[in-house]
């Protein structure tokens, strides 16, 4: 006997695939639902990266194309951090496809990153929406604020021609760097001296107030008049501090540099023979000691052209001392005391002394940097003009050893007490007292950037004391050529430049 129907039954069957096609039909929305939440996540998670990878660009935007013009470092460090190398690749993070990023300078010191990304949906296809766009945006600020900065220039004679020249272009393109494309002179919190350097450094015929008592007799230099170069302060150590000259607590006042005439003063056989400085009030030509053909004179002689430029908030003021840079013949190379001028125009000892009551600002200054680029061709060494005496002199005079005048006075002088006392052991003293005084400058938390242009040579001492000098190991260059010495200047503004997202 076949089972019996109930109506019930019939009723119960019908409910059954009735609730069936109602939970198909809401499975539709609520997969939807379902879907938008999960590439939801997905769509934040492709945002967070795309937006992390044009902040990273556009920071290195804003460092590279002031300095190169360029942004390839730029759109390869977007294409790092998003993962793929370049748009061709294909898929980046999480399936998103990228396009290349577009960097723009709205502004003269502004420089901005763009880039979008496709990522295609998973559940949300279900309700025929395949991809979803996202969209980044970074700008980045290359701001030359919060840093006082000393530019310390070998101007000696074995700089004249192409090398002052490349010297010259490089710091030019340095100090541009710091303070942008635009047209500005100036720029918040940066400050740039200028410290040229010989055989000594020129201080500034103005300030004989740092002068020691009696050391300063207008009369003596004649018509040619005290130029600025002051003699190393080499009684206690003097030369390797930050000792200011004037003011309080401690000072060290300085004696004015002045090359005694030679004239009359050696003779052969009962002859005057020429020495190598014969100046006399009538004859001074001293103003020509940057022309190597002939041999200058003056009591000025081997001193540096131009003085010191103290801070400087202007580009214009920078760059028109840069330019003026030149060869000054005689005397020698003394790295040591244009390193130790650098210091005391950003010591806070030095404090109102250069004319700005408000500079140099103290050590540890929030958001402040200082920093000193010491550049040079050569090594501590005397020099000793072979064309009269002292030293190697005319015909017939016999070579005592002695050197040219300088801020250490001449050789046969011995003013640091050397045993013994040879160009040898003078060129180790110095290099030991700059070896000091670096450690002591690094101490105050000043970075010190050093760069050998090696285009004549230098000794494997010198290049082992300016690596050592330096703050860290990237912070010293060997640049043997002219292009070299260029990219290590650029390198380093780089390097100085704040940077700094704006948005």
């Amino acid at each position: 006997m076949s089972a019996r129907v109930l109506p019930c039954d019939r009723f119960r069957h019908g409910r059954r695939g009735s609730v069936t096609i109602m939970t198909a039909l809401a499975a539709v929305p609520l997969l939807g639902f379902a879907g938008l939440a999960v590439d939801s996540a997905r769509v934040w998670l492709v945002q967070s990266r795309l937006q992390g990878a044009v902040d990273a660009g556009a920071l290195a935007a804003a460092r590279e194309m002031p300095a190169t013009g360029s942004s390839a470092d730029a759109v390869a460090l977007f294409w790092a951090n998003f993962l793929p190398t370049t748009a061709a690749t294909g898929a980046g993070y999480l399936g998103a496809v990228a396009s290349t990023p577009q960097v723009t300078q709205p502004a003269a010191s502004t420089v901005t990153m763009t880039s979008t990304a496709v990522l295609p949906t998973t559940f949300m296809s279900v309700l025929g929406v395949g991809t979803l766009t996202v969209n980044a945006s970074s700008s980045a600020l290359s701001q030359a604020t919060g840093l006082e900065l000393a530019l310390v220039l070998d101007n000696t004679g074995s700089m004249a021609g192409w090398p002052i020249q490349s010297v010259v272009t490089s710091a030019t393109n340095l100090v541009n760097i710091l303070y942008g494309s635009g047209p500005q002179d100036t720029q918040p919190n940066l400050w740039v001296s200028v410290v040229p350097f010989t055989a000594a450094v020129n201080i500034g015929r103005g300030n004989t107030g740092w002068l020691a008592p009696g050391s300063y007799v207008a009369s003596a230099w004649a018509s040619a008049g005290w130029k600025g170069c002051v003699m190393a302060r080499y009684q206690n150590g003097e030369d390797f501090t930050d000792t200011p000259p004037a003011g309080a607590p401690t000072v060290a006042p300085f004696t004015p540099y002045l090359w005694p005439s030679t004239l009359g003063q050696y003779k052969v056989a009962g002859n005057v023979i020429a020495g190598d400085n014969d100046w006399s009030p009538a004859r001074i030509t001293e103003q020509n000691q940057n022309n190597l053909t002939n041999n200058a004179m003056g009591p000025n002689l081997g001193c540096t052209v131009d003085p010191i430029l103290p801070e400087s908030v202007s580009r214009n003021a920078v760059l028109n001392t840069i330019a003026q840079s030149a060869a000054t013949y005689r005397g020698g190379t003394f790295i040591n005391l244009g390193l130790q001028a650098g210091w005391w125009t950003l010591s806070p000892k030095w404090r109102g002394l250069w004319g700005d009551g408000a500079l140099p600002l103290a050590y540890n200054t929030p958001y402040m940097r200082k920093a000193i680029v010491l550049m040079t061709d050569g090594n501590n060494e005397r020099y000793d003009w072979p064309g009269g005496a002292p030293g190697n002199g005319p015909t017939g005079w016999v070579n005592d050893g002695d050197t040219d005048f300088s801020a250490y006075g001449r050789l046969k002088q011995n003013l640091l007490n050397l045993i013994p006392n040879t160009a040898a052991t003078a060129t180790t003293a110095l290099n030991d007292r700059m070896g000091k005084m670096c450690g002591i400058i690094k101490q105050q938390g000043i970075t010190i950037f050093t760069v050998l242009f090696n285009h004549d040579g230098v000794s494997t001492d010198t290049q082992t004391l300016f690596q050592n000098c330096a703050t860290n190991p990237a912070d010293y260059f060997l640049a043997p050529t002219s292009a070299k010495l260029q990219s290590a200047f650029r390198q380093i503004g780089s390097e100085l430049a704040n940077l700094r997202l704006t948005k």
